[in-house]
């Protein structure tokens, strides 16, 4: 399942709908927000998306992994709009028969979605702001 949302992500309930008797494993990725950045103070981030070209971009990497993996269920849950410090941007949630399909899936995952989707993330910070991935500030 792919969800690109403005909303707050309830951790418990996508948990619950992930689990399945099946599975030896259940992970779950969060990437939250930092207050600091190479240096910086962050105030907060603001993600932007194309959508439509993220959830496609997603559900290809999604399909890879499942079926690389042989994952039981994948979820990934991307925020986009305002994320204040120490909030959950990203969620992704995988279940498979042992533990290390889901690591190596949710690693491939993380490092597919940074460079392949888009979705573009600001930093703000106290004395201005400053788009994070792009050319001019590849971190």
């Amino acid at each position: 399942m792919i969800i690109i949302t403005e909303n707050i992500i309830n951790i418990q309930e996508h948990i619950n709908e992930s689990n399945d008797s099946s599975s030896g494993s259940l992970l779950i990725f969060c990437g939250t927000t930092r207050d600091n950045n190479l240096g910086k103070s962050v105030d907060y981030l603001e993600y932007e998306s194309y959508i439509d070209m993220a959830k496609l971009k997603l559900k290809e990497i999604a399909d890879f992994s499942i079926s690389k993996w042989g994952l039981n269920n994948l979820k990934i849950i991307h925020r986009i709009g305002k994320i204040e410090i120490s909030e959950i941007s990203l969620l992704i949630i995988a279940s498979s028969p042992h533990r290390n399909e889901s690591f190596r899936a949710i690693e491939y995952i993380v490092s597919e979605l940074k460079k392949t989707v888009p979705i573009w993330k600001k930093e703000y910070y106290s004395d201005g702001e400053s788009w994070i991935g792009s050319p001019d500030n590849p971190n």
